[in-house]
């Protein structure tokens, strides 16, 4: 299997994406993230103010660098988080991912964050349909 049957097919994003999401506030500490990344077994989570609106992502790569044990997310986050829709196709998630240079998309409905997809989820798309 290759891109192009992820495109003739037309897989949706929401096909794929992992659901419930687990978020966080940029007021935690990076300890407490770091153990809920390994408890929920995820490598990514979206950091969302207390609207519900998003404000970045941490991935356990910025978890897994040496940091002060009272550090908050807020100070090693990204700001740059890149957003699909549920709606979107796979074939164009991955584009993205390539595109960004990134591992994971957040989901996102009408502003509400609905799931997350990562090249992990592409990758397991391809294992189980060859």
């Amino acid at each position: 299997m290759n891109l192009v049957y992820l495109n003739k097919k037309g897989m949706k994003v929401s096909e794929i994406m992992s659901t419930p999401v687990i978020i966080t506030a940029k007021t935690n500490k990076v300890n407490a993230v770091r153990n809920l990344l390994d408890r929920k077994n995820v490598h990514a989570i979206p950091v969302l103010d207390s609207d519900g609106k998003i404000e970045g992502i941490v991935s356990s790569i910025d978890i897994a660098k040496e940091h002060n044990e009272n550090e908050i997310v807020g100070n090693i986050m990204s700001e740059m988080v890149h957003v699909i829709l549920p709606t979107s196709r796979v074939v164009d998630a991955a584009k993205m991912l390539f595109k960004h240079k990134v591992h994971h998309l957040v989901v996102m409905e009408e502003g509400v964050v609905v799931g997350m997809i990562s090249s992990m989820d592409i990758v397991r798309v391809f294992a189980e349909q060859s």
